[in-house]
């Protein structure tokens, strides 16, 4: 009796239970490029080990994420692979999101990682715990439409082209920061900003025409004044402060149809200044109604 033949390579077992056909790789980048997207970057470069058809995959993904946690704390490391990741990135590929995480880089590092995905045309950007950034970190864009900053420290210009450079940016959130002597934050293009348990020094003016919603939470105590103005599109504002003595912004939000303050009434040095807060707080609750 002759002995069976054997199974060839890539086709189904005798059992039936097994095929040697790479379907995962025949499917559209765009999925390939989602399934990447649930790993940690560095994991997602390694998948170029896979075979040939994965060997430049992650070069056109449409996001970057430079994360400190990916690298268990060895700061050169991660200053090493955030290099090499934009340096061998696909220049031409679309990208959507980046993402920095870190307390380890240098501010200097940081700030070429954030010049650079905002040159190739970033749309969403996020950045969290890099220290001091200033005016070389913003270049101007018309792709940006959201940035997201978070235990940073922004220092003086920063903004300077979001106030006259960045025409589509839509959404602004400033997070656990630190706004050093940061003047203005003036956009046509605006309708969505949170300022959320920052501290300020100096005054702050904000002037957004097209802004429909508004958030300013937590302030700390001995932040500088909040100024607003030409907020005539507001639909709703959420405004949680301290003390409402030294902020001019019951003025700035009467254009919106939803507006909650929350500021306690503490006691003050002359009775003609809190006539004129309970006065103001009248007025509002008037208006609301």
């Amino acid at each position: 009796m002759s002995a069976p033949a054997s199974t060839p390579c890539g086709s189904k077992s005798a059992r039936g239970t097994y095929s040697g056909v790479d379907r995962l790789s025949s499917l559209p980048s765009e999925l390939l490029h989602r399934v990447m997207s649930f790993l940690p970057m560095p994991e997602a470069v390694r998948t170029s080990l896979l075979s040939p058809s994965w060997r430049y995959l992650w070069a056109s993904t449409p996001y970057i994420r430079i994360d400190h946690h990916d690298f268990m704390d060895d700061n050169e490391k991660m200053e090493k692979f955030g290099d090499r990741l934009l340096l061998l990135r696909d220049s031409t590929a679309s990208l959507d999101e980046a993402r920095i995480i870190d307390h380890m880089v240098a501010s200097t590092t940081c700030t070429v990682w954030i010049r650079h995905v905002i040159m190739h045309k970033v749309r969403h950007l996020h950045v969290s715990g890099l220290g001091h950034l200033d005016s070389s970190a913003m270049p101007p864009s018309n792709h940006l439409k959201t940035i997201r900053l978070q235990f940073v420290i922004l220092g003086h210009g920063l903004f300077r082209p979001l106030n006259y450079d960045c025409r589509v940016l839509q959404l602004l959130q400033l997070e656990d920061c630190v706004l050093v002597d940061l003047k203005e934050i003036s956009s046509r293009s605006l309708k969505v900003l949170h300022i959320i348990n920052c501290l300020i020094t100096g005054s702050l003016l904000i002037c957004a025409s097209n802004l429909t919603h508004l958030s300013i939470l937590d302030m700390h105590s001995h932040s500088g004044a909040i100024l607003v103005r030409d907020l005539s599109s507001l639909v709703a504002g959420f405004v949680s402060v301290r003390t409402i003595e030294g902020h001019g912004l019951l003025d700035g939000l009467s254009h919106a149809t939803n507006l909650e303050l929350h500021a306690p009434l503490l006691e003050v040095r002359t009775s003609s200044f809190s006539f004129h807060i309970h006065k103001r707080l009248d007025e509002y609750i008037s208006f609301l109604s």
